[in-house]
């Protein structure tokens, strides 16, 4: 066993990662009311007048093209100030150089000053200036002669454009005092929510049940408060100001070591408070940040498997031969999917669901299949992969990174580093495939977003019945691929592979964090047990002289040569569910479910 350096070109380093990647503060997005929109829209929707048809024809000096720009431009300014501080810079004010009135100069309505307007626009890639008349100048900016006005009265009291003092007035009789919004604010703080797990860094938003809604949150305030008048609008924007609260849990499970250490270290901080002696008070100092240090560095390595997901991401969107994806099995759904009561006491067919995600085109793959029709075992999940890689993946790839979470008997095992390095090696696909693990308890990865679109109350009572739902389910970018997969698809990868490879590796697969396979070592596997350590190595095939020659498009034998009979007692529930279901084919296709006996059996 060696260790390793400087594998391939795709390696990750933390400073490679600090300069990809830059974290951003999830924000809460802020959406308009209609008032605004509505607000917005008038802002920004000025529309060109017509010909000023003057001496001067500025419609025919200024082409058709820098007027549509102009409009364009100046409705692309998101604020009245904006746009004020824009037409101010296009309005001089400069002395009356002579008048000429027709009455008597005591009754004469004089002008203090003269202005002149012109319009700034791009002409031949330069930028120009017309003067204009002020017809045209209002009709070149789609405004009206009273906003032209506006704007000289504030240059010539203020030399500065105007601000826009709507709705900042005090005189508010209606606004609720600060004692109401501290009611209000102590209301929504005695909700017990929830902190979110798989956030590695500490963040104040919390998770509130999913049957609960700022209505009924409202309607709970006012029960609790009948003095106090605060309408819905009002607990609405306070809940929505100052305060980072959502509804739902993204996940039911929690991280033991997060749990085992969080729980030590308030009962260490609890004794410590309690103890008086010195020494003793010494001791319980050191084992608090003990615990600290050890709960951090956990939050530190799970941090990392997401930093070196996301710089997989950005590779994999790159032109060139590398690739990044996510697989897992997801939730088991069933069939018939009924809401009768009956469902709760009686076991139902299960139906497999396998997802591959690829991280640079966001496009889903799934793969379903009842159990009748299959098993979740490892040799299971290099069939799929055989297929994925063999009918979805560009033969341009030649790099793979997976990712995947640490099941043993699914994708860490003796029987998937085998068939990755056969892939490499025997069937020459790839320079390279790379394995990266996530710490236990965080391995949140897409596969599990993209299951969160699926419906699990939907109403299927056939297997076809989910595999329509799930190219349904999702849109944007683009629906998910669907391949409905039966009995002739498995083959026996695990003694196929056993000819070739050696049937244990020398070292534990538990620590591995990260294995990798290039086409450069042909016996060996890469392998580290952290995501910045050292890489070492192992010898992963058989002898030549004990190895068996595997041709390329060697294949193995099929695994089953019919369905998979299920237990008869759990084909007694589903006959005894069939009753409920409306479909006439799906009672045919569960009568005839294959099933064995075990008493038989035995």
């Amino acid at each position: 066993m060696e260790e390793v350096k400087g594998l391939s070109e795709f390696e990750t380093s933390d400073e490679d990662i600090g300069v990809v990647l830059e974290k951003k503060t999830k924000k809460r997005k802020v959406t308009g009311r209609l008032r605004d929109v509505a607000k917005r829209l008038r802002v920004q929707s000025h529309e060109a007048g017509s010909d000023c048809k003057c001496r001067g024809k500025c419609f025919e000096v200024i082409p058709l093209a820098a007027r549509d720009n102009v409009i364009k431009n100046f409705n692309l300014l998101e604020t009245t100030n904006e746009q004020n501080s824009y037409l101010c810079g296009l309005i001089s004010l400069v002395p009356v150089q002579r008048r000429r009135p027709r009455v008597e100069q005591a009754n004469a309505l004089l002008k203090d000053v003269t202005c002149k307007y012109k319009v700034r626009c791009i002409v031949e890639n330069k930028v120009t200036e017309f003067p204009v008349c002020r017809k045209a100048f209002t009709a070149i900016h789609g405004i009206t002669k009273k906003k032209v006005e506006f704007l000289i009265n504030s240059l010539k009291l203020t030399g500065r454009s105007p601000k826009d003092q709507r709705g900042k007035h005090k005189n508010r009789k209606h606004r609720h005092n600060a004692e109401v919004i501290d009611s209000v604010k102590a209301h929504i703080d005695s909700f017990n929510g929830r902190g979110a797990h798989y956030s590695t860094k500490d963040t104040s938003k919390k998770y509130l049940p999913e049957d609960l809604s700022i209505n009924k949150m409202h309607k709970l305030f006012m029960e609790k408060y009948p003095d106090i008048k605060v309408s819905y609008e009002s607990y609405r924007s306070v809940f929505n100001n100052d305060f980072n609260i959502s509804f739902g849990y993204p996940r039911t499970d929690t991280c033991s070591f997060c749990d085992e250490h969080n729980i030590k270290l308030e009962c260490l901080k609890i004794e410590l408070k309690e103890i008086k002696d010195d020494e003793k008070k010494a001791e319980a100092e050191t084992k608090v940040r003990e615990v600290e240090i050890q709960l951090k560095l956990h939050l530190k390595k799970a941090e990392k498997f997401y930093q070196l997901k996301a710089k997989a991401r950005k590779l994999s969107k790159k032109p060139g031969g590398y690739t990044a994806v996510c697989m897992d099995f997801g939730k088991n759904l069933c069939v018939p999917n009924i809401t009768s009561n009956d469902a709760y006491y009686k076991r139902q067919l299960s139906v497999f669901c396998f997802n591959i995600h690829n991280l640079g085109k966001n496009d889903s793959l799934f793969y379903l299949y009842p159990e009748s029709e299959g098993k979740k075992g490892s040799a299971n999940v290099c069939d799929l992969l055989f297929h994925f890689v063999n009918n979805y993946l560009s033969e341009q790839v030649e790099h793979l990174h997976i990712f995947a979470d640490s099941c043993g008997g699914q994708n860490k095992n003796i029987n998937i580093i085998r068939f990755l390095h056969y892939l490499v090696h025997t069937r020459k696909q790839f320079k390279s495939i790379q394995v990266t693990y996530p710490i236990r308890g965080h391995s949140y990865l897409e596969c599990d977003k993209q299951m969160g679109l699926i419906n699990s109350k939907f109403g299927a009572e056939l297997p076809c019945d989910w595999v329509d739902h799930f190219r349904e389910a999702r849109q944007n970018p683009r629906p998910f691929e669907v391949e409905e997969v039966d009995h002739t698809f498995w083959h026996e990868w695990s003694n196929f592979l056993g000819l070739t490879y050696k049937k244990k590796l020398t070292v534990p697969t538990r620590p591995i964090k990260e294995l990798k396979i290039t086409e450069e070592a042909e016996r060996l596997l890469y392998y580290r047990h952290n995501y910045n350590g050292p890489w070492y190595n192992v010898v992963i095939t058989l002898p030549q002289r004990k190895r068996f020659c595997v041709e390329k498009t060697t294949l193995p034998t099929a695994s089953y040569k019919g369905k998979l009979p299920i237990q008869q007692e759990k084909y007694a529930d589903i006959i005894d569910l069939s009753k409920f279901c409306k479909k006439k084919e799906a009672v045919t296709y569960f009568k005839e479910l294959p099933h064995s006996d075990v008493r038989n059996r035995k």
